[in-house]
């Protein structure tokens, strides 16, 4: 999705130093472990509607049904699919860890860049486009820093 550079800057160079000092098996699992913590942080983010940043998501605009009305349930959660963990895979490799969806990539990416997308047609069969607000789905916030630390701590067998 995008990558959060300024943020990773200082922590990617404590954490390669931590996991220098492991096996490359050791170092395997200690990816997957803080790709496991990142994608539950994510979820949890993605769950309560708020961006990594802390604000929260712009919410859905209502619906209306076929008259032009209003639907009477408007609004309603967003990103039902992108909840769940199994939509969201991990590769963990020795030296890094990456998260991305692992189905309906095409609508997370519209709704993490905010890029147009197609919401129907119209009666003569024209696609209607929409261009989505930025959402951001994924992404390091500063509790994600301390879930960071606290696998390379359970890695390092430091329980205190």
């Amino acid at each position: 999705m995008s990558y959060d550079s300024e943020a990773l800057a200082g922590f990617d160079e404590f954490f390669g130093r931590v996991l220098a000092s492991l096996s490359p098996a050791r170092r395997r699992r200690a990816s997957m472990k803080l790709g496991q913590a990142l994608r539950r942080s994510n979820l949890a983010r993605i769950r309560a509607n708020i961006q990594p940043d802390g604000t929260a998501m712009e919410p859905r605009k209502p619906r209306l049904d076929r008259r032009g009305r209003l639907k009477k349930k408007q609004g309603g959660r967003m990103f039902r699919m992108f909840r769940l963990a199994k939509m969201w895979k991990i590769d963990a490799q020795p030296d890094s860890v990456e998260i991305f969806p692992a189905k309906a990539d095409n609508v997370a990416r519209i709704h993490h860049f905010g890029l147009p997308g197609t919401v129907g047609r119209d009666r003569q069969g024209r696609a209607i486009k929409y261009r989505y607000p930025s959402r951001r789905l994924l992404g390091f916030a500063p509790e994600d820093e301390r879930l960071a630390l606290q696998v390379a701590e359970e890695m390092l067998g430091l329980d205190g």
